[in-house]
């Protein structure tokens, strides 16, 4: 069976810097299934700094294809910081329990819609799923490897309905309709054999297709059909949509998306290149060469390059020198090039401000800033970050929208508990409409909002003095009748309105001289 396994896998194992192309021309490669598996391993990889590492079989001949040092290592590789951040910004954050739209309780996921009984659905969906962990996965999948996929798993056993994640690399095949709507779609993995309790793997299959109304379901072991779940190897489901979802980190126009990592690949190895041959020699400007003068040379020639790795000297030739030896009287040269250091380094953080031009999100001044730098000064820097992030999100929350409408119909068609209230009609006449309400990229500062406020009103009562009714500019901030009429209408506001109009009053009847005239004399003596 391994063999059976190897030829699955050989376009995973090999190297092909094809793999990563995604040629609009001929993408034929880019989407194949051995390409797209090489492609998710390689940037996996990436994300734990273990690319150029030779545990992985494609390591040598990827450092071969492109021409870099042989000892190169991920230095300055940017990958785990972009797969984090993503994974904390694109659904980060707590989700509100009752599946609420962020008005009262903050949520990563706001639901708004106007079918109350759909709320609770969706939370039992997402506890039953672990949504809250779930989620951030999601998108640190989607950010390295540029593909996901869920599905939708209903469980007549547990009476639940949730959502699994699905690795991108074990998914064959998919046909999508010209809505991105799944009609058939094909999973191969490796697995543990079944059948028995030694260690042999087997090749699981399982395939999925839609007919009419209902989808059709296969599983086999080694290419026949097998029940893994011990009932059936085949088996129908009348619920007239294929509940699994395919989304695109970024959406390039391919069948399949890009990683987040993807359009700087060469500038991550370029810098990681550098930087790695400045740190070596380094180490040999530090621990340097001995000149042996009057010293015969062994006869033996060293050869590290060819020398077997031990424990002690896991690389061997990486830190070593050829040795001179000279005739008594000889003088000594210098064994290591005259290297300028601050120059190479120089050059390497030219190349990383050129990457963090391209990802501003690897930008800590912009990230992690100050307390002292404005509301609105801080906002026009996130700019660019909050742009971008907006644009990912797009993807992903049309896809949640589409997972739980489907989650919310299985749960109806079987009436598990919780919902009750719907079935597979539900979508059709309009129950299951909601959308992903919006929510802040960067935590909030409670100093930002109270600036917000004081502006707010400031020129709130700037427009009021001109002769703009306060609350027709409240409404054309976006409050609500209620909001206005509780303000407009408070004892506060009476009692403010009372003041401004007896300060008019007064305005426009001075007093008379005589009166003015005791005043100051009453402020005279009060003085004395």
């Amino acid at each position: 069976m391994a063999t059976l396994w190897s030829k699955l896998m050989a376009g995973a194992i090999a190297f092909r810097e094809a793999f990563l192309s995604a040629d609009m021309q001929n993408s034929d490669t880019f989407v194949d299934f051995g390409s797209r598996q090489m492609r998710y391993q390689f940037f996996w990889a990436l994300y734990e700094n273990s690319a150029y590492r030779n545990i992985h079989n494609w390591s040598q001949a990827m450092r071969v294809q492109f021409g870099l040092y042989r000892h190169i290592r991920n230095i300055y590789n940017p990958a785990f910081r972009l797969g984090e951040f993503w994974k904390a910004h694109l659904m980060g954050g707590a989700l509100d329990q009752n599946a609420g739209d962020g008005s009262e309780t903050p949520s990563a996921l706001p639901i708004i819609t106007e079918n109350k009984d759909l709320r609770p659905a969706i939370a039992n969906l997402w506890r039953w799923s672990n949504w809250s962990i779930k989620k951030d996965v999601l998108g640190l999948w989607g950010a390295v490897l540029g593909d996901t996929c869920i599905k939708v798993i209903d469980d007549p056993t547990r009476s639940k309905v949730y959502l699994r994640l699905v690795n991108p690399a074990t998914l064959k095949t998919v046909d999508m309709d010209p809505f991105g709507n799944i009609k058939g779609y094909v999973i191969e993995e490796q697995r543990d054999d079944p059948r028995k309790s030694t260690k042999d793997k087997v090749i699981y299959r399982e395939t999925a297709t839609r007919f009419g109304l209902s989808v059709v379901y296969r599983t086999e072991l080694n290419d026949k059909p097998y029940a893994w779940d011990g009932i059936a190897s085949e088996w129908a489901e009348d619920y007239g949509f294929v509940p699994m979802v395919v989304t695109q980190h970024n959406n390039v126009g391919l069948e399949w998306g890009w990683s987040e990592l993807h359009p700087a690949l060469s500038k991550f190895r370029e810098v990681d290149d550098l930087s790695s041959k400045l740190s070596d020699q380094i180490r040999k400007m530090v621990d340097a060469p001995w000149l042996f003068s009057g010293v015969e040379a062994p006869t033996k020639k060293k050869t590290t390059t060819s020398e077997t790795p031990t424990a002690n000297n896991p690389e061997p030739g990486r830190e070593e020198l050829p040795a001179l030896y000279g005739p008594t009287g000889s003088d000594a040269k210098a064994l290591v090039a005259n290297l300028d250091i601050s120059a190479a380094s120089q050059y390497i953080l030219e190349i990383l401000k050129d990457i963090e031009r391209d990802y501003p999100e690897l930008d800590d001044s912009i990230v992690r800033v100050k307390a002292d730098v404005s509301g609105r000064a801080l906002g026009l820097t996130r700019e660019p970050i909050e742009v971008k992030v907006q644009q990912r999100r797009a993807n992903y929350d049309d896809a949640m929208v589409r997972l739980q409408q489907m989650g919310v119909s299985i749960g109806g068609l079987r009436q598990y508990p919780g919902f009750e209230s719907f079935s597979l009609d539900s979508y059709a006449n309009g129950q299951l409409e909601h959308s992903i309400g919006d929510r802040p990229i960067f935590s909030k500062n409670r100093q930002d909002d109270l600036d917000f406020e004081k502006v707010f009103w400031d020129v709130a009562n700037a427009a009021k003095l001109a002769g703009y009714p306060l609350d027709l500019w409240l409404k054309k901030q976006g409050w609500s009748d209620e909001d206005i009429t509780a303000l407009t209408g408070s004892a506060e506001y009476s009692a403010k309105i009372a003041g401004l109009e007896q300060l008019a009053l007064l305005g426009s009847n001075p007093p008379s001289q005589d009166n003015q005239n005791n005043r100051n004399n009453q402020n005279n003596q009060d003085a004395q």
